[in-house]
């Protein structure tokens, strides 16, 4: 018998869902329910092959729990779950396990989720995958597979609590760990923040990060905000005053933390595409500030010139958190922290060279006038005077 070889490439990330693979996608990318004891959820998944060839798709169910602190889920059966009061994979049942797709074709698979009179409040979290390989069969081995998240609320006696367990801003190192520090000569700067979920359901924390200087100006279009439905589809993005935390709503689930790190990259501007899209670029901090500088300085007049300083700017980083509690309540959490950013600033300043040479060419046009034409004025009438005595002399 041959050995089964199982490669399961998941293509899905909590919060960040890629709902397309090969030659079929799936949609929507997540369902979140409130969902009360001994009650159901009817709902429905689209499945579209945009392929050529027709292609048959095989459904499969399991739990998830938090993978690591990046929010990456981890998968388990639901017999291999180590946190079984989340499981929810059982409760889920499929009107179509198996179907065949024409090419170009998209049908719609219902399921149902059924929440029995047992169950424990709090949240519970599955997922239902399709995959062009049987993974019942002995000698199919599943190479690829697309999913949709799950996330059930059943209501009751739930403990809804979350803290900010740290708040650091660093730059990566070469292991691509966060070295934390509070002096920078280059970007981008990285904002931490690790959020703990002590509760039974999942949390939604987001928030923004607000840098200020030591002038209190708020520093603007520093940052690129992406927008989602609430389902997980990418609409696009948009450039803002802040850098935003968890604006791709991604959950921390029951139990566990999830790391949020922020990169500042510089000052946003948008750019057209061929395509007629827009994008966001950055510019440097140099660049930024040198533009301020001469944004009232349409031509430099003869006596500036542009120069250049090395400047170490203290900003202020402001950050605020917040979740949804019990009751709509809005929890929230602030903090700040000061870090410093060396650059080279140029500035419209004075030429002082030219001066200095417009200053010596203006002493000496003055000293010529002052000095040197009343001696020639003096030597001339001399001259004068003395040749009208001569001339009297010699017609006496």
């Amino acid at each position: 018998m041959k050995k089964i070889l199982l490669v399961f490439i998941l293509l899905i990330s909590f919060g960040i869902i890629n709902n397309t693979f090969a030659s079929f996608s799936i949609s929507p990318l997540k369902f979140e329910f409130d969902i009360d004891k001994n009650s159901s959820k009817k709902e429905k998944i689209k499945l579209t092959n945009s392929g050529d060839t027709p292609i048959t798709l095989y459904s499969s169910k399991e739990d998830f729990i938090a993978g690591d602190d990046t929010g990456t889920p981890k998968f388990v059966k639901q017999s291999e779950s180590e946190t079984s009061k989340y499981s929810l994979s059982n409760w889920i049942e499929l009107e179509d396990k198996n179907l065949t797709l024409a090419p170009k074709e998209s049908k719609e698979v219902y399921f149902t989720i059924k929440v029995p009179t047992t169950s424990e409040p709090g949240g519970h979290y599955g997922a239902i995958f399709f995959s062009p390989g049987n993974p019942a069969g002995g000698q199919v081995a599943v190479v690829q597979r697309l999913g949709v998240l799950i996330l059930v609320n059943v209501p009751g006696e739930v403990l809804v609590s979350g803290e900010v367990k740290d708040f650091q801003i660093g730059q990566y190192n070469k292991e691509k760990k966060l070295d934390s520090k509070t002096n920078f000569n280059s970007l981008p700067i990285i904002f931490q923040t690790i959020f703990q979920n002590n509760g039974n359901i999942h949390l939604k924390p987001s928030g923004k990060i607000t840098l200020t200087d030591e002038n209190g100006e708020v520093l603007k279009n520093i940052g690129k905000e992406t927008l989602y439905t609430p389902a997980g589809t990418y609409l696009g993005e948009k450039m803002v005053d802040y850098l935003p935390i968890n604006d791709v709503l991604g959950n921390v689930l029951p139990n566990s933390e999830r790391k949020f790190d922020i990169s500042w990259e510089g000052f946003g501007y948008n750019i057209l595409n061929d395509d007629g899209t827009k994008e966001v670029k950055f510019k440097s901090i140099e660049d930024y500030y040198a533009d301020k500088a001469f944004d009232n300085a349409k031509y430099l007049m003869f006596w500036q010139k542009i120069n250049s300083r090395v400047v170490n700017k203290k900003i202020t980083a402001s950050f605020d958190l917040s979740y949804e509690a019990k009751n709509k309540e809005i929890k929230n959490f602030e903090k700040s922290k000061d870090f410093y950013i060396t650059y080279n600033e140029k500035y419209i300043g004075i030429n002082y060279y030219l001066i200095f040479t417009i200053g010596i060419i203006l002493i000496l046009i003055l000293a010529y006038f002052v000095v040197i034409v009343p001696k020639q004025k003096a030597k001339k009438e001399q001259e004068l005077k003395e040749k009208i005595l001569k001339e009297l002399n010699e017609n006496k």
